[in-house]
């Protein structure tokens, strides 16, 4: 069984289902993540949760360094995060940070979280697996949704070129 598994909640619980020793919950929204920790505890598997703003390299880095010292080596990561923001023509968005968000959190949060735990995945001796969540928007044009169809088209071209890599490197574990 895997040690530790960074989940959204329904793949959590699938996890537990499946036998998952260690799993690894990250969410902005406290209230919700220590609720469903509580959910999940009694099923058998030790849970941690941590508040992450995953827009945030720093709290990334940080959170992924905790993660490492208290659960071990991820197995399995699901990149699950994501904001729809500025239902507009794109002309008319009058605040770039809903722009620079909406990339932060779809397209370089799950980079960014990846860097930190790809490494450990890597060399371990077990297979592992990184699943990232996207959305139909990277496949298709959306009016009125420029700039998250053009984050999830980054997370989509982001992801087969780390498959690829992967490949290329030999590491098909």
């Amino acid at each position: 069984s895997p040690p530790s598994s960074p989940l959204p909640p329904q793949a959590a619980s699938k996890a537990i289902e499946q036998g998952a020793a260690v799993v690894v919950l990250w969410d902005v929204n406290e209230p919700a993540l220590m609720e469903t920790v509580e959910e999940l505890q009694g099923a058998g598997s030790v849970v941690h949760g941590y508040v992450v703003d995953v827009s945030s390299p720093e709290a990334i880095a940080t959170t992924a360094a905790l993660v490492r010292e208290e659960a071990g080596t991820v197995e399995v990561l699901f990149n699950n995060a994501g904001i729809v923001r500025g239902n507009a023509y794109f002309w008319e968005l009058d605040d770039a940070s809903e722009i620079e968000l909406t990339m932060a959190v779809n397209s370089l949060a799950p980079m960014l979280i990846t860097r930190e735990f790809l490494p450990g995945m890597v060399t371990h001796d077990r297979d592992c697996r990184i699943v990232n969540i996207a959305s139909s928007a990277g496949l298709v044009s959306n009016p009125r949704m420029a700039v998250y169809a053009a984050s999830k088209w980054a997370a989509i071209g982001w992801s087969d070129s780390v498959r690829l890599e992967l490949e290329q490197a030999g590491h098909d574990h």
